[in-house]
């Protein structure tokens, strides 16, 4: 969790040295330790004034696995376009409810970012309360995608990142291709090892 967060304290650091803010993180999520981290350490650095506002968390999953997406859709059903209020009650309610929202999936998933493929998103609740409070989503990628994002990510950087690693990258193609992710947006995706 805190290399997680310092990543996030990094990021804060190196953008108000080049004095630019960040909208959107794109992570990859597996048991969601990652995200959770760096949402929180963007969310504290937003309280304390060190940037305008937590740029909107975005997350990515594999379409072998993606149950992540499946506990924010559950959760969003029950905020519904009602306001803040109910979407604080809707996860604590799903706190609660843990089963209803966040379970093993039935049958062993494969990917070439195999290292995303957890059973659950063992820190999902945080994960889709950061997700809500900056409008951001769950990105489902295809292995495509995946495979696209790594070539790009390798060749462009010269990084020797695996599939795992730039999923992140395939999560803000994605985003793209729907255009959802606007020209002018400053977007940041994490390389991981």
């Amino acid at each position: 969790v805190e290399g997680g967060e310092t990543l996030g304290y990094e990021l804060v650091a190196d953008l108000a040295a080049a004095g630019m803010t960040l909208d959107r993180l794109v992570v990859q999520v597996g048991g969601g330790a990652l995200a959770s981290a760096s949402s929180e350490a963007l969310h504290e650095a937003a309280v304390l004034g060190a940037i305008r506002a937590a740029p909107r968390l975005d997350t990515v999953q594999t379409e072998g696995a993606w149950p992540l997406r499946r506990a924010y859709d559950a959760v969003a059903a029950r905020c519904g376009s009602t306001g803040p209020d109910e979407c604080r009650d809707a996860l604590a309610y799903a706190a609660r409810h843990r089963s209803e929202f966040m379970w093993p999936w039935e049958h062993e998933p494969s990917s070439i970012a195999h290292g995303i493929l957890d059973d659950e998103t063992y820190d999902w609740r945080a994960v889709v309360e950061g997700m809500l409070t900056t409008g951001g989503a769950p990105v489902v990628v295809d292995e495509r995608t995946l495979s696209e994002a790594n070539e790009l990510a390798v060749e462009g950087t010269g990084i020797r990142v695996d599939p795992t690693g730039s999923a992140g990258l395939a999560g803000l193609m994605a985003l793209r291709a729907e255009g959802l992710v606007e020209d002018d947006e400053r977007v940041a995706v994490l390389f991981t090892g």
